[in-house]
C-alpha cells in the first residue's frame, strides 16, 4: 500500500499545490480544477521510477484511465492478456460497459493499489452508482483506490486531497445553493 508520493523534479511542476502527497488505506480522492496535476499524479505513481514511494510492503499499480478504455485510441497499447480483453470488449460495448468489465476483468489482489483517471467520464447517474459500490467492494477486500475526480458522489467516505485550497468548499457551497434553489422552487409550484 503507499503511504507516501513525493514527485521528482520532473513532475513537480505539473502538479500546483503538493511536492509530496499523502495517502491512506482505502479510497483517496484527488479533486481540483482541470489542469492542476490530478492526471499527472496518477501517471507518475504508475510510471515514473524517479518519484519516491514510501509503501508498506510489495504494492502492485494498476492505472486505468479513460482513454486505455477507448480501443480506438492511439495511446492503447495491448502490453496482457488483461489488455486484450478489455480491447476486445472495447469494440462492442460502451464506456459503461468496458469499465463494469474492467472490475470483472482485473486481479485485484490486497496489495493491489487501483490507480483511477476519471471514471465516472461518459456515465450516467445509474453507471456512477454501480462504479462506487464496485470502488466500495474492492475497498472492503482491503485494494487501495487512488481516484481522480470532479464526481461529488465519490467525496463521501473518502481521504480527499484536494489540489486547489479551497475547491472543495466551493463545490459544496455552490451544490447547497443549488439544492436549496431547487427546494425553494419546488415548494412555490
Amino acid at each position: 500500500m503507499l503511504n507516501n508520493f513525493q514527485l521528482c523534479e520532473t513532475h513537480r511542476w505539473r502538479v500546483k499545490r503538493y511536492r509530496t502527497l499523502r495517502f491512506v488505506p482505502g479510497l483517496n480522492l484527488l479533486i481540483g480544477p482541470n489542469g492542476t496535476g490530478k492526471s499527472t499524479i496518477l501517471r507518475t505513481i504508475a510510471n515514473c521510477s524517479k518519484c519516491q514511494r514510501n509503501e508498506d510492503g510489495p504494492t502492485d499499480y494498476l492505472f486505468f484511465d479513460t482513454e486505455r478504455m477507448n480501443p480506438r485510441s492511439a495511446h492503447h497499447s495491448i502490453r496482457n492478456e488483461t489488455d486484450m480483453k478489455l480491447h476486445i470488449r472495447g469494440q462492442f460495448s460502451s464506456h459503461g460497459e468496458i469499465l463494469q468489465a474492467a472490475f470483472t476483468t482485473l486481479r485485484l489482489t490486497p496489495n493491489t493499489c487501483l490507480l483511477l483517471d476519471e471514471p465516472e467520464t461518459a456515465q450516467d447517474f445509474d453507471h456512477i452508482l454501480a462504479l462506487r459500490k464496485a470502488i466500495d467492494r474492492a475497498v472492503a477486500r482491503g485494494i487501495q483506490v487512488i481516484l481522480a475526480t470532479h464526481e461529488t458522489l465519490f467525496w463521501e467516505r473518502a481521504h480527499i486531497i484536494e489540489l486547489r485550497r479551497g475547491y472543495f468548499r466551493r463545490i459544496t457551497e455552490a451544490y447547497c445553493r443549488l439544492r436549496c434553489l431547487k427546494d425553494a422552487t419546488e415548494r412555490t409550484q
